[in-house]
């Protein structure tokens, strides 16, 4: 009983957070939070529970000392201390508190504690999210009894959940993707399949649940690509046709490229699902064009055209959405996956995997230049007015998220060790910024990897590094089993 309601909260999830504008208000994040530690309650119950279990995986180690150097940015130090660690900090309270250091002189490295917190709850969510999935996917109530799922397919699974956070991850460096709590939350879902999939103990894997998961990821991104495509065709100005919201908002975000980032995930699953089937169809086992014909009225057929067409619907939007760095990104993320499948393969299946490459190609293609690729084309243009500025030699900073970048690097500069404390980066930028960009008030510098250095300093440098080692690590290994 515990393990379907575990399912169906995770699965609700994954339906509510896209659907409520992506989860960045505070009332959607707070209800986000609340089912996060539910679940993870619900997984604590479990008669075979074990945190042993849970940090086998090297990436939750990690995790947590990560997490401790967070909370560590939050506890009060004396100003010595904390003049040694950051002098940048202790000048901060000198310079804008009229007591310090002489009353209340115990302060945090964090220049905004409350903001800390904050980011703190939504990363702890994300984390009992991630240890839910695991203890979930690794339990031992449907591994043993499901075993018409070969392992060779959950390899090009692994490698679609892989595909989708290396979009994001590529998309975050001209972004705040992972800012955005959907999206985070999706990144943390499939990072933890991919973790579990890459297990050395496979027979541990409970696959029927990491199929349902996936299914889920699929045909809510399907939906979601469907109402975003016909949302836009219809022209409203509105989220749901009621909702007025500022910013070039397209299906249920706020923003297109947090869109795209989104839908970036769900399709590489779509893709890694179609490719998998296409790899194992008794297709190319049968004989004769009759008997060809005949498999296409198949249950096995149906499955393996049902994710075909959703990815190509699902690719369709992502272009629609005109989002250049979404759009970039999933390129980059899915000619690498296809590179992969295709090397690996057997001569005798790369035919047939080229083939599917192309014909997806040709009808993703198809639908966006059906649906109107106007707009996105215009948004590309803008990029050669970029190049043109650099050959006659004008400053490519004038471009927003440049100056953007130029101003953050400041900050990283002066506090390089501790940084201002996670989360403060909107706190802190005004007193660095050089551009009024039209009065707004700017909460992200559009690159997470930088946002994260300014905040955390030399400490969430290493961590980046050391996490994007991990993925690649983890890549290399699934390409290698592909065949």
């Amino acid at each position: 009983m515990l393990i379907q309601l575990t399912d169906a909260l995770l699965i609700l999830l994954c339906i509510f957070l896209p659907l409520a504008l992506g989860a960045v208000h505070t009332w959607s994040i707070t209800l986000f939070a609340l089912i996060a530690v539910v679940l993870f309650n619900l997984s604590a119950f479990q008669p075979d529970f074990s945190f042993k279990k849970l940090f086998r995986f090297p990436v939750t180690a990690v995790s947590a000392v990560f997490l401790g150097y967070l909370i560590f940015q939050l506890i009060p130090l004396p100003p010595g201390i904390l003049k040694a660690l950051s002098p940048s900090t202790y000048k901060f309270y000198v310079d804008y508190s009229l007591t310090y250091p002489w009353v209340n002189s115990w302060r945090t490295i964090s220049v905004y504690p409350w903001l800390t917190i904050s980011e703190l709850i939504k990363l702890i969510s994300y984390g009992l999210i991630f240890l839910a999935i695991i203890f979930r996917a690794t339990a031992k109530a449907d591994s043993e009894k499901n075993q018409e799922t070969s392992f060779k397919t959950m390899d090009y699974l692994e490698l679609g959940c892989l595909t989708g956070m290396l979009a994001i991850l590529l998309h975050s460096l001209v972004d705040f993707n992972l800012h955005v709590t959907a999206n985070a939350f999706y990144f943390t879902v499939l990072f933890a399949l991919a973790v579990v999939m890459g297990s050395k103990k496979k027979e541990e894997i409970a696959k029927k649940f990491i199929l349902k998961i996936i299914n889920a990821i699929i045909l809510i991104g399907f939906i979601i690509a469907l109402f975003g495509i016909v949302h836009k065709l219809s022209g409203s100005e509105k989220i749901y046709w009621v909702i007025k919201k500022d910013g070039s908002h397209f299906g249920p975000y706020v923003n297109y490229d947090h869109y795209a980032g989104f839908m970036s995930m769900c399709t590489s699953l779509a893709i890694a699902s179609f490719m998998a089937k296409v790899r194992f169809s008794s297709l190319f086992l049968i004989k004769g064009l009759r008997n060809k014909l005949m498999w296409f009225s198949s249950k096995e057929a149906s499955l393996t055209m049902r994710h075909f067409f959703a990815a190509i619907i699902m690719a369709g939007s992502i272009f629609y959405s005109s989002s250049r760095g979404g759009i970039l990104s999933f390129i980059i993320a899915i000619l690498l996956f296809f590179f992969v499948i295709i090397i690996r393969a057997k001569k005798s299946r790369k035919g047939r995997l080229i083939f599917f490459f192309i014909l997806a190609v040709i009808l993703s293609s198809i639908i966006i230049f059906w649906i109107g690729p106007d707009e996105t084309f215009a948004r590309f243009r803008q990029l050669n007015k970029f190049a043109r500025s650099i050959i006659h030699e004008s400053s490519v900073l004038s471009e927003t998220r440049p100056g953007m970048w130029k101003d953050t690097i400041k900050i990283v500069r002066d506090f390089p060790l501790t940084g201002t404390g996670f989360g403060t980066f909107s706190s802190i930028f005004p007193k660095y910024r050089t551009h009024q960009w039209n009065g707004k008030f700017l909460f992200y510098t559009h690159c997470d990897y930088l946002q994260l250095i300014s905040e955390t300093g030399i400490i969430g440098f290493i961590f980046i590094i050391a996490f994007l080692i991990y993925f690649v690590r983890l890549y290399a290994q699934t390409a290698r089993r592909i065949n």
